[in-house]
């Protein structure tokens, strides 16, 4: 017995190892892939410093370090994701939203002291904003600074409109015809200097 059960030990430990193996060769084959816990993907990258910015996703900070210069002593950009969303800070511009304010700070800055931060907004029909959404139009400008790149400098800003027949325009958008015009400062690039407006259809 002393010599028999040190052997079936050893060809019950075997049995079990190729039992293991084979089903994780099972699972391989039938495609299966297990997520490790806490993986970026299954989590979200919101709030995640990362070498590039994947598609789906802004961000709102960039420093220099080594995090991905692959151990060189060099410095490169890394960047702070975020998911776009009412309100974000975005250091750019995105596809989708429109911006109603932008702030001059070091958050964004890659080259030189300052760079611009965006303050994203979902378009709605009469949100004022510092751009008007494709495909839509607009019926009022204003000039203030909240809009500026430049310190201090006014720019122009849009009475976002959702284009519906009969409504008084400053431009047709695209697809777009006009049925009457007027004369207003409501739309006038230069202060003072009247502009028309349009009463568009489709």
């Amino acid at each position: 017995m002393s010599v028999l059960s040190p052997l079936h030990r050893i060809s019950s430990l075997v049995a079990r190892t190729t039992f293991a193996l084979a089903a994780v060769t099972a699972l391989l084959l039938a495609g299966v892939t297990v997520a490790p816990a806490g993986s970026a993907h299954a989590a979200g990258l919101d709030g995640t410093w990362a070498c590039s910015v994947p598609a789906g996703y802004t961000y709102d900070q960039v420093q220099q370090t080594r995090q991905c210069s692959g151990g060189a002593s060099w410095t490169s950009t890394v960047f702070r994701l975020r998911t776009p969303a009412e309100g974000v800070l975005s250091c750019t511009p995105v596809d989708g939203f429109v911006y109603d304010n932008v702030t001059l700070g070091s958050a964004c800055a890659q080259t030189g002291p300052q760079a611009p931060s965006y303050r994203l907004r979902t378009p709605v029909d009469g949100l004022t904003a510092c751009g008007v959404k494709p495909g839509w139009t607009y019926d009022l400008i204003t000039y203030t600074t909240a809009c500026s790149t430049t310190s201090g400098v006014p720019a122009t800003t849009y009475r976002n409109r959702v284009p519906v027949n009969g409504l008084w325009a400053c431009w047709a958008p695209a697809g777009w015809t006009y049925t009457a015009t007027s004369s207003t400062f409501d739309c006038s690039l230069t202060s003072g200097v009247p502009s028309t407006k349009y009463r568009i259809a489709h």
